[in-house]
């Protein structure tokens, strides 16, 4: 990246003038910069603008402008994100309600949201608590089920490190109650 707008070192400082200087600073200033794909090679600028991207999107660095030795880092992902809602009435004992389908989420590390409620019927006994978040076949934890049509329970979030040819799931714990909506929602966001 280059094409910074001044050749002094470090950030430009936004100061509210009439306050003077004794005043705390209102921010900086950023500059956008362009990418130059065929720039990295180089890297040659003499100012503090030492960076760069090269066109797989790895940050590139001149640390000793001397020597020129420059190194790589590859970006952690920021965001991925992979989600389902769905719903169904009345499901059955350990039908599925909502799902992520193995192989929809590449290995690595995620934050997975669950929120669920009830949208139509009359609930009874049975249905409170009669969702659980899946990792595959396995039951990772029970949801919390108001017995509130249209009412969200607090959203849960669970980290987790997936292989990539697992699903993800929220399903009926037991029989719901006929005529009974459930509604699922999942939303697993790779971090790492």
């Amino acid at each position: 990246m280059s094409n910074q707008l001044t050749g002094s070192v470090g950030p430009m400082i936004v100061r509210n003038i009439a306050g003077g200087f004794g005043q705390g600073p209102l921010g900086t200033l950023v500059f956008p910069a362009t990418v130059n794909t065929a720039d990295p090679a180089a890297l040659t600028e003499g100012l503090a603008a030492q960076l760069s991207v090269d066109a797989s999107g790895r940050l590139r660095s001149l640390i000793t402008p001397s020597s020129g030795v420059v190194f790589s880092v590859t970006p952690a992902i920021l965001a991925q994100s992979v989600g389902q809602s769905a719903r169904a009435v009345a499901p059955g004992a350990g039908a599925v309600i909502a799902t992520i389908a193995a192989g929809s989420l590449p290995a690595g590390t995620y934050d997975v949201q669950a929120k669920v409620m009830l949208d139509v019927g009359a609930p009874a006994a049975a249905d409170a608590n009669n969702m659980e978040f899946r990792r595959g076949a396995a039951v990772i934890s029970v949801l919390q089920v108001l017995l509130v049509i249209g009412v969200y329970a607090p959203l849960v979030i669970f980290r987790m490190v997936m292989d990539g040819a697992t699903a993800l799931s929220i399903n009926a714990t037991g029989a719901a109650t006929a005529g009974v909506g459930y509604n699922a929602e999942l939303l697993a966001t790779r971090i790492a």
